[in-house]
């Protein structure tokens, strides 16, 4: 027997008409093909996605992910609810992947990029957060922890903010957790935001510090190299106290980039207005006349670092888009490959007199 009354989940974070037609609810974990769905308020359920909505899944994007709101089902004295439905997403964080691309968190309102302001610093994994941070809809909020190692904190903020003009920057230490009221305004009721960043920037600290109790195993800092130790293990979705949703993620060794191009567009706004002005719109800014991004380079206008940062992420996204759309293609053609057998199997039973 299904349940045929249920809770909703008000408190965390749906924003849109309530859906009169079935339960909803977020899923808030997720665990080797399980998910750990919030049903209401109060109560969570492990869930399992219904056989019928995998046999229609193409890629591993139309997977649910830890922030996705779903449609479910839950029998009495059943161990698990069923998921059915994805409802459409508002904002969508993800990476590429060997294979696949892969969901990393969705309906998002705020990333926080942490970054470590130490010996760790690297602007140009930072450019490569910010590109994927700008494509996915949600607004970049770049958070430098460890700022009490930092011996040129006011030198960094002003490098970092002269390459992300207009993102907001928030220095915190945990050391002194008066800094953590920087991130307050983004952390309203009802508002989501994830934590990104490679492992052992700090993360798992920030989200115990942020929810006023431990959840998150920590490492501490590497004495030999001021390098944090890897802790978080899986995704997982907390309400603070302030009402806002936080998302915890995996240290990132390495971020591959998916089709982003528009985050790249965002990300250098700069550059591509200016490579608008070349005289070919084709230009590859090597020995073309009138090329507007050489000119630049000579003229100081661009940081050539930037340049190079940009020229690498272009060409990942680049080589991305080609292997979306040789996977795209090949997924018509098996569909057309299937729908012509089908139709061929038809025929032979018709011509048997079978249908």
């Amino acid at each position: 027997m299904t349940t045929n009354h249920f809770s909703f989940p008000f408190s965390y974070g749906w924003n849109g008409p309530l859906l009169q037609d079935g339960p909803i609810a977020r899923i808030i974990n997720q665990e080797k093909g399980l998910y750990r769905i919030q049903v209401s308020d109060s109560e969570s359920l492990w869930a399992q996605l219904s056989g019928k909505r995998k046999h229609v899944i193409q890629n591993a994007l139309e997977y649910p992910g830890v922030g996705d709101w779903v449609s479910y089902t839950h029998s009495l004295g059943d161990e698990r609810a069923i998921i059915h439905e994805v409802l459409e997403r508002k904002t969508c964080f993800y990476r590429g992947g060997s294979k696949d691309d892969q969901i990393v968190a969705a309906n998002i309102d705020v990333v926080f990029i942490v970054s470590s302001a130490n010996s760790e610093m690297n602007l140009n994994r930072l450019d490569r957060y910010m590109t994927i941070a700008w494509d996915s809809g949600a607004k970049p909020v770049i958070v430098l922890s460890k700022t009490d190692l930092c011996e040129n904190l006011v030198e960094v903020i002003a490098e970092i903010s002269d390459r992300h003009i207009g993102v907001d920057i928030c220095p915190v230490t945990m050391s002194d957790l008066e800094t953590l009221s920087t991130l307050q305004p983004y952390l309203q009721p009802g508002q989501t935001v994830v934590l990104l960043g490679s492992s052992g920037v700090g993360k798992s600290t920030l989200t115990n510090a942020l929810l006023g109790h431990e959840v998150a195993d920590t490492g501490g800092i590497r004495e030999d190299d001021d390098r944090g130790r890897h802790t978080t293990t899986s995704r997982q979705l907390y309400r603070l106290p302030s009402g806002a949703l936080l998302m915890d993620t995996p240290g990132m060794r390495s971020l591959a980039m998916g089709a982003h191009e528009d985050g790249l567009e965002m990300q250098f706004a700069e550059i591509t207005a200016i490579a608008e002005q070349c005289r070919f719109s084709d230009c590859q800014h090597q020995s073309e006349p009138d090329c507007a991004i050489r000119a630049a380079l000579e003229n100081d206008e661009i940081d050539p670092d930037q340049w190079q940062s940009y020229l690498k992420l272009q060409k990942e996204v680049y080589h991305q888009k080609l292997k979306e759309d040789r996977r795209l293609l090949e997924q018509e053609r098996n569909k057309w490959k299937k729908i012509t057998k089908d139709v061929r199997a038809r025929l032979k039973l018709k011509a048997r007199g079978e249908i």
